[in-house]
């Protein structure tokens, strides 16, 4: 496969679009009873445990765009974004699985009304989906920031500067200058 912006933007695309899907999805089963009081089950996703991801996805979606509209030294500063907000989406996956514990810990208070120990909870594997994808996506900003990508169809679209005396008619008339009238 051919390293061209394209391709990179596709990647950067596909891969924030894994990362916002795996967010929405249940990370943590978690259940916590105590007798004489009903079972409390919680079904957490990512965007419920930390939204910060959430964030960090949408912005990375949204990066996709600026790649695309910007060139020069401002598609650079968006590369160096992307770049970014792929090691934060890799930084905050890492923490949130290590410190899961605690945010499950914060639902069950928010959920019961008092803090709690002892629940019980199964974890999916959803955090070895986004953190891939999230290098993916600093790949890709790395390579957007570092590598220049002119492309040629706006330069084939654009007029070129020429003087009055060397143009054809037919190419005065496409400059928007009337052949017919002396300069």
């Amino acid at each position: 496969m051919k390293l061209s912006l394209r391709n990179l933007i596709t990647i950067e695309l596909i891969s924030s679009i894994a990362v916002l899907v795996a967010l929405g999805r249940p990370w943590v089963v978690a259940t916590y009873s105590e007798t004489g009081f009903p079972t409390v089950n919680l079904s957490l996703s990512a965007n419920e445990l930390n939204a910060t991801l959430n964030g960090l996805a949408i912005a990375a979606i949204a990066s996709a765009l600026g790649a695309i509209a910007t060139r020069g030294i401002f598609r650079r500063l968006v590369g160096a974004v992307i770049l970014a907000l792929g090691i934060g989406i890799v930084i905050s996956t890492f923490n949130l699985t290590r410190n899961l514990d605690q945010f499950v810990g914060e639902q069950f208070e928010q959920a019961i009304g008092r803090e709690v120990s002892g629940w019980a909870a199964e974890t999916t594997n959803y955090a070895y989906l986004v953190i891939p994808a999230g290098v993916l996506v600093a790949l890709c900003g790395l390579a957007i920031m570092l590598k220049s990508f002119e492309s040629g169809m706006s330069q084939r679209y654009e007029r070129k500067p020429s003087q009055d005396r060397e143009l054809t008619p037919w190419q005065a008339l496409d400059q928007g200058i009337d052949p017919t009238i002396p300069s």
